[in-house]
């Protein structure tokens, strides 16, 4: 590495005719030679680590990172040196990657036009580069619709103020939207949901908790026109707290008991308008063992969508940070949901919950048997298996952005979910 990486410099800073040029070439053909003598010599770009064959080269070897660096900046994912290669083909090498390489550069056809055949390499692929774009393109838009659906919580509680009732037509569309998301990938529904918020926490709920009760829903099987009547019953379900100031300790207890019933008659006053959201807002506290609030007569038998939403919204009070949560770890949230389906949790929506989210849902950040590092970013073929994106190798340097693991078929297994807070991860960025 060293000989590589001084005779790159060399190449870089020197005339051919300088003494110090010709003495770098001539290591770094001696180096070269010695490491072809039993055969091809490979070194290997992964992960934004360097490996010589399977070994991985020390990173904190200046030598080493510089070389990854230059490889990864051309796009270059491996190169061979066979026993045949001649100095004029290090040379050509040497003189490729010492220059910044121009938009469309590829190694193996320059090489190929300077009639090398002593050095192979493979060229990362566009594809992969395409959809790493694609990804943050994605991420853009999904960041964006949240705060669409934030500017229109924050409308339909200024409208409530002003005139006592929400115009729910914009609503719509915006759920609309979701749902489009969710049938192209319900992974990055949940992912929404793990956008923090630094303030209006009651917003936020609501926009999680319909997040939420969509999954559910399209994991149910429930046709689309009936989930747009569920994201809209979710996003609305607690409506009736805009009439209270929950800044004030006071009114905030009042808040919790009425409104319920303060939801339910804002949104009775909307002419023909479906009553469906009007039935979770007033329904999604009640428990099916006859607890919670508000009172109702004995066996009365609440709307399932509102025991669905009730689910959610009672997974999203669990991770949600404190105060306004308890700031369970996602799978934590799972299994205590699980457990309160054996009082007031609808038992049925409870483990639909549980599989539709799995043992760890999007956005848990996990260690894995080999002490690297990931967050979840889908479901995998089994609940213990989801994909995650790793963030920091075994040896806890960062990996390489964008780098996607399947845990089915690996070898490895979670042992930890960590709080992400201990990382500073910021989770929906690293999605």
């Amino acid at each position: 590495m060293a000989a590589l990486s001084t005779a790159r410099r060399a190449a870089h800073l020197y005339p051919e005719t300088h003494p110090s040029y010709a003495e770098a070439i001539a290591a770094f053909e001696r180096a070269v030679s010695a490491c072809v003598v039993q055969g091809p010599c490979t070194l290997t770009v992964y992960a934004g680590r360097l490996y010589h064959e399977n070994a991985a080269l020390p990173w904190d070897l200046p030598a080493v990172r510089s070389l990854t660096e230059t490889l990864e900046s051309h796009s270059v994912e491996s190169v061979t040196f066979h026993p045949q290669v001649a100095q004029r083909e290090l040379v050509a090498l040497l003189h490729a990657l010492s220059t910044k390489p121009a938009a469309g550069f590829d190694l193996a056809e320059e090489l190929e036009r300077a009639g090398v055949a002593g050095i192979t390499v493979g060229v990362i692929a566009d594809e992969e580069r395409e959809a790493a774009d694609e990804r943050d393109r994605r991420k853009e838009q999904d960041r964006a619709l949240y705060e669409r659906l934030l500017a229109l919580m924050r409308s339909l509680s200024e409208q409530v103020a002003r005139r006592g009732a929400p115009d729910l037509d914009q609503a719509g569309i915006l759920v609309e939207g979701v749902l489009a998301r969710l049938m192209e990938d319900s992974a990055a529904v949940l992912g929404l949901t793990t956008i923090a918020s630094a303030s209006e926490p009651s917003l936020f709920h609501a926009i999680n908790t319909m997040a939420y009760s969509l999954v559910m829903g399209a994991e149910l099987g429930i046709p689309e026109e009936g989930l747009a009547t569920l994201g809209v019953s979710a996003l609305l379900h607690d409506i009736g707290k805009v009439a209270f100031d929950l800044d004030d300790p006071q009114q905030m207890q009042q808040a919790q008991l009425l409104h319920p019933t303060v939801g339910a008659e804002i949104l009775s006053r909307l002419q023909d308008a479906d009553r469906t959201p009007m039935l979770v807002a007033y329904e999604h506290h009640m428990g099916v063992d006859g607890s919670g609030y508000p009172d109702r007569e004995p066996g009365y038998v609440s709307h399932p969508y509102s025991r669905l939403v009730a689910v959610a919204d009672r997974y999203d009070h669990l991770v949600a940070p404190r105060p306004h949560g308890f700031g369970l770890q996602r799978d934590q949230a799972v299994l205590q949901v699980l457990r309160e389906s054996e009082a007031g949790l609808d038992p049925m929506f409870a483990r639909l919950l549980a599989k539709a989210f799995g043992v760890f849902p999007v956005g848990c950040v996990v260690r894995l048997s080999d002490h690297s590092v990931g967050v979840v970013v889908a479901p995998g073929p089994s609940p213990l298996t989801p994909r995650i994106q790793v963030l920091f190798e075994p040896d806890g340097t960062e990996a390489e952005r964008g780098r996607i693991m399947e845990v089915a078929g690996s070898g490895l297994d979670i042992v930890e979910v960590i709080d992400p807070k201990d990382l500073a991860l910021d989770v929906f960025e690293r999605l």
